[in-house]
């Protein structure tokens, strides 16, 4: 994985010469925001969560939960407004009704945390493909007592070109030349695409077939 020393004597020169604490500023935003602009294999893991009241807590480093399983069976995830849509189902009772997973926020210590419906036994585990949360970067050569004590020096992006062309990207969006700004990050975009595909080579992603949903075409008349 890149880390700010090595990114720094790659790029310190192109990016913000002489100017430590812009290019970790602008790293920082590039690692950030490369991060919450898609799914690549690299922005999400594994883990496992514990029920403990009917909820799961995901832990500080991850954003959210992108697919679950219940024991081995795979449950649908609802967003938060799921409990109060006008004509739905309302406010869901634990214990109650098919398991799924129901988005409720972020909790008093700023975690997002999640209500598991329907039943679960003792021994129940929720084994969760979640979405990593951004990280503080730090930089090790100028580190002092005011560095967060989660900082890290090593980016979330494993992509050395994307984070440099995202980084040219906000230089040229902070200076209003927005088209320069958009050919910068569509680049850095294509480039973590490109090698995503190339990783997965023939490997497909599931498609959820639904009656009248993703990869199911509508009834054109009737006969």
């Amino acid at each position: 994985m890149p880390t700010v020393t090595s990114l720094k004597e790659m790029f310190l020169g192109k990016i913000a010469p002489n100017d430590d604490d812009e290019f970790l500023r602008l790293l920082t935003e590039a690692d950030m925001r490369l991060l919450e602009y898609g799914r690549w294999r690299w922005t999400k893991t594994r883990t496992t969560l514990t029920p403990v009241d009917g909820l799961v807590v995901l832990p500080a480093g991850y954003a959210s939960i992108l697919g679950a399983r219940v024991s081995k069976d795979a449950v649908d995830i609802r967003d938060e407004d799921y409990e109060f849509v006008p004509g739905g189902r309302g406010e869901v009772d634990l214990g109650v009704g098919s398991t799924r997973l129901i988005d409720q926020g972020l909790n008093d210590d700023g975690n997002r945390h999640y209500k598991v419906t329907g039943h679960l036994d003792d021994d129940d585990v929720v084994t969760a493909l979640v979405h990593y949360a951004p990280v503080t970067l730090f930089d090790p050569e100028f580190n002092d007592s005011s560095v967060p004590e989660d900082a890290v020096s090593v980016t979330r992006c494993p992509d050395a070109t994307a984070l440099k062309l995202m980084m040219f990207g906000i230089i040229f969006e902070e200076a209003n030349d927005l088209g320069q700004a958009r050919s910068y990050i569509a680049d850095a975009l294509r480039s973590l695409d490109n090698k995503e595909q190339a990783q997965r080579g023939n490997a497909t992603r599931s498609v959820n077939f639904r009656p009248s949903g993703m990869g199911v075409r509508g009834i054109r008349n009737v006969r």
